[in-house]
């Protein structure tokens, strides 16, 4: 998969001068994010994906990151997106 992401960043980095990382945390594994109407079955874990977003961050060209959609409340009423999102 690090090749891929490389070559992608690659892609992006002829593409524009400023890469900016957008995450929508639905693509997790549905047990770490609960609530997500979107939910990926068999998506990555917290882990793998901060693993993956470090990589695409390491770009010289990659400027931003955006992380959204974090359930918190009736939907998620044990916090395990939070819990999710500081591992």
């Amino acid at each position: 998969m690090s090749r891929e992401i490389d070559l992608q960043m690659e892609r992006l980095s002829r593409l524009t001068d400023v890469i900016y990382v957008h995450i929508d945390l639905d693509v997790l594994d549905p047990s770490e994010v609960r609530g997500h109407s979107l939910n990926v079955p068999m998506g990555p874990t917290s882990g793998e994906l901060a693993a993956v977003v470090e990589r695409m961050l390491r770009h010289p060209k990659a400027g931003a990151i955006g992380i959204a959609s974090l359930p918190i409340g009736a939907s998620d009423p044990d916090r395990v997106s939070l819990k999710a999102r500081t591992a």
